[in-house]
């Protein structure tokens, strides 16, 4: 999927967007706006826009980075340090203290 996102602080509303790319673009107050992503005509206009405020990203992978990684499982208790239950820096049960 192709994102199409408009730099409105360097657009100067030229309208050469919208004539190349008709079902891409649409200028509305003096400013481009992107009508449809998808256009076959939009990396056209983006080579010709003349101040260079059309950004296209064409990333196809885009992933939750959240979700895909793979850490080994864990106890769910210990101080974060790859440490289970039992290995961590607490006393034992039953213990009073040192020198006790």
């Amino acid at each position: 999927m192709r994102m199409v996102k408009i730099d409105v602080s360097r657009c100067i509303g030229c309208e050469i967007c919208q004539t190349i790319c008709p079902d891409g673009f649409e200028v509305i107050n003096g400013e481009a706006q992107v009508r449809n992503e998808e256009a076959d005509c939009i990396e056209e206009a983006a080579k010709a826009c003349p101040r260079g405020a059309i950004i296209l990203d064409n990333r196809s992978d885009q992933t939750d980075v959240g979700n895909d990684q793979n850490f080994p499982k864990g106890r769910g208790m210990g101080r974060g340090r790859r440490r289970g239950k039992g290995h961590g820096f607490g006393r034992g049960m039953g213990r009073r203290g040192i020198g006790r």
